[in-house]
């Protein structure tokens, strides 16, 4: 089997070769130059964590009404230009700040529900991707046969993210079905870089980066199957946590979660510009119960006990090389470690990742030879969609469909002899990454081999790339998107952070350490405010 793999990985390889030059030059004569076109923050107010936001409310320095039509403006901003947001309620999010403001002006009749302990995010502005669930809003996850419904429920995790006081404006576009990751459907259409117009958000969870990075609210809440939080975060130059599975709720979203997901693959959470807000953010959207599952979160983290580990290659079967600049950029972070901390931090090569492709999806179908969950997805689990014929349609211009979702409902039907194989594989690494990592140790992991690639680039060239985040769904790990500036383009780069199961806190605190070494951090992709 393995000589096949190389056989066939090699073959791509030269494909790739072939054509990336040539397809890369049409895509820059198809889509010109579409850089920095957005426009300039107005107000100061945008460039403030949301733990800032939050405790300047309460203590009146700051409105919460002034906070959210600052946000709605700058939303209406850029919307022309990013397609980001599909349903809003600004008018609904303005009265509820001016309630808060009421409150807080009378501190007499402050509600214990809104206390700073139960409620840290008063008055802070967020969203949310449009498969979670919240009264009134849409909830198609792109997808042609759900445009009509809309939500009478509320998703767990947002509910509890209201609990924290904060104020929903939105929810953002994601890929049909969110099973790919750039985020483009036929109902809503596609979502545009910041930084780039001409480049992906990444997916699912694309337009939740997308919206964080342009500075049109503080931070958003995303979701992780395969990378659906960390490759919008890492394209759009923005923290974004995917956190030990089951620690967030993940009820109210769609497609609903299979129970082997929920145990190791999904997992919901942060998607902030600041390092500082991840932590509070996601004991918000965890909840008291069961944040307290995690080992020691509340806990300092002193960086210089900890054991650090890289890998700067995959090496897997079908991946793309991590480029130039990227591995630039990590090995500066490694050599801060190293020398901030004096200690060392360990190259690895793990053998097994080279079927990190087989590995994720033999979990996703929880060992079992094929399935046809996605397939019913796309019809509203009312039928199961015929992928061939469905593709014919597509090339004759009569589906709805997006090629990379009929792709994937073709592959998955198509039974694979060797899953179970992999399935009790992927338990077997899980196994052993957790005693390499124990519980003080970190691995550095790139998120992406290249900077944001154009719209419809991926489903040509980086169609398995995602798996450098996917992987490590499948082993059940913590893992955080750290942003590490921009490159020579003026395209984000980033890292993932990742440690043993349960030690989220670990990640979190080497994410605010890459921001303050000043290696990394959001980088605006529009021009400042010159004032205060």
């Amino acid at each position: 089997m393995d000589k096949t793999l190389k056989f066939i990985s090699f073959i791509l390889w030269l494909i790739r070769s072939f054509l990336s030059i040539w397809i890369h030059l049409g895509f820059r004569l198809i889509f010109g130059n579409q850089k920095n076109k957005l426009p300039a923050i107005k107000s100061q107010l945008l460039l403030q964590p949301a733990t800032v936001i939050a405790k300047r409310i309460r203590e009146r320095q700051i409105t919460a009404y002034e906070v959210v039509q600052a946000y709605i403006d700058r939303i209406r901003d850029v919307q022309p230009y990013l397609n980001v947001y599909v349903d809003e309620r600004f008018d609904q999010a303005l009265n509820e700040a001016r309630e808060i403001d009421r409150m807080l002006d009378n501190e007499k009749t402050l509600p214990e529900v809104w206390s700073e302990e139960r409620a840290p995010f008063l008055g802070v502005p967020f969203a949310i991707k449009e498969s979670m669930q919240f009264p009134g809003f849409h909830n198609s996850t792109g997808i042609v046969s759900r445009k009509n419904f809309i939500c009478t429920d509320t998703a767990k995790a947002v509910e509890n993210m209201l609990k924290s006081g904060a104020i929903l404006l939105c929810n953002t576009n994601v890929s049909e079905g969110c099973m790919w990751f750039e985020s483009r459907n036929s109902l809503y259409g596609t979502t545009n870089n910041p930084y780039d117009l001409s480049r992906i958000v990444g997916g699912s969870s694309g337009g939740a980066g997308c919206i964080v990075s342009a500075a049109g609210v503080p931070f958003a809440v995303g979701s992780d199957i395969g990378g659906s939080i960390r490759l919008p975060s890492f394209m759009n130059g923005i923290f974004g946590h995917k956190t030990t599975p089951d620690i967030v709720p993940n009820e109210g979203q769609f497609p609903p979660h299979k129970d082997y997901h929920q145990k190791y693959l999904l997992a919901t959470g942060p998607m902030c510009r600041y390092a500082s807000d991840l932590q509070p953010m996601l004991k918000a959207l965890a909840g008291k119960d069961n944040i307290e599952r995690l080992i020691s979160f509340d806990t300092s983290v002193d960086l210089s006990k900890l054991r650090y580990f890289y890998i700067d290659e995959m090496d897997a079967y079908f991946v793309n090389k991590v480029n130039h600049e990227q591995k630039r950029a990590h090995r500066r972070i490694v050599q801060h470690i190293e020398n901030k901390y004096k200690v060392h931090v360990t190259r690895l090569r793990l053998t097994r990742f080279r079927y990190a492709v087989s590995l994720w999806a033999s979990m996703m179908v929880d060992g079992h030879l094929s399935s046809r969950d996605f397939s019913l997805t796309l019809f509203n689990d009312t039928s199961y969609l015929k992928g061939y014929h469905e593709l014919l349609r597509k090339f004759l211009f009569r589906s709805t469909h997006t090629l990379p979702a009929l792709g994937l409902a073709i592959l998955e039907a198509l039974p694979n002899k060797y899953n179970k194989r992999f399935h009790h594989l992927a338990h077997k690494f899980y196994d052993e990454i957790q005693v390499l990592l124990g519980n003080d140790g970190v691995l550095f992991l790139p998120t992406f081999p290249q900077s944001a690639p154009y719209h419809a680039w991926p489903l040509l060239m980086n169609t398995f790339d995602y798996i450098y985040c996917g992987i490590i769904n499948a082993l059940g790990l913590p893992s955080t998107q750290c942003p590490l500036g921009l490159d020579t383009q003026r395209l984000p780069l980033g890292i993932q952070c990742i440690a043993g199961r349960g030690h989220d806190q670990l990640t979190l605190a080497i994410a605010q350490e890459i921001e303050r070494a000043q290696q990394g951090g959001w980088v605006s992709p529009s021009s400042l405010p010159t004032s205060t």
